[in-house]
């Protein structure tokens, strides 16, 4: 079945089980019938998924992929309308990103994601993250 006619079920199912107003749908309801796309179902595109969700940067990735940057800019823009990009990291990019911090004069998140080749969305999330890790260790 091709994902039109998947996305065109998904629809129809809700407005039968909940109604005229999609606004009135229970949110999984939604996210799953926003989420009824293409991309979800080509193996190049959960390849490209998992690298912006790593935080490598959409020129990178176009580069390793031969992708356009604008269709990498196109599906991070996607994937962060229907709140799929939450942002993850290896224990080694962790580790490498505690390097670079701590061994740069006056880190920035710019400066951190130039010399790490990531996003500086990615850089930010995951020092929120070790600052989390760190100060539940003090406690």
């Amino acid at each position: 079945m091709s994902s039109n006619k998947k996305m065109a079920a998904e629809i129809r199912a809700a407005y039968a089980n909940y109604g005229d107003d999609p606004d009135k749908w229970p949110e999984n309801v939604k996210k799953e019938v926003r989420g009824q796309t293409e991309e979800q179902y080509t193996a190049e595109n959960k390849i490209l998924r998992h690298l912006i969700l790593h935080g490598y940067t959409n020129k990178y990735i176009s580069q390793e992929r031969s992708k356009t940057p604008d269709y990498i800019r196109q599906l991070r823009g996607r994937m962060l309308r229907r709140e799929e990009l939450n942002y993850q990291a290896t224990p080694d990019e962790l580790t490498q990103l505690k390097y670079n911090v701590k061994h740069m004069n006056r880190p920035n998140n710019q400066g951190v994601a130039s010399v790490m080749g990531r996003d500086k969305d990615w850089v930010r999330c995951m020092r929120e993250k070790l600052r989390e890790v760190e100060n539940e260790a003090r406690r």
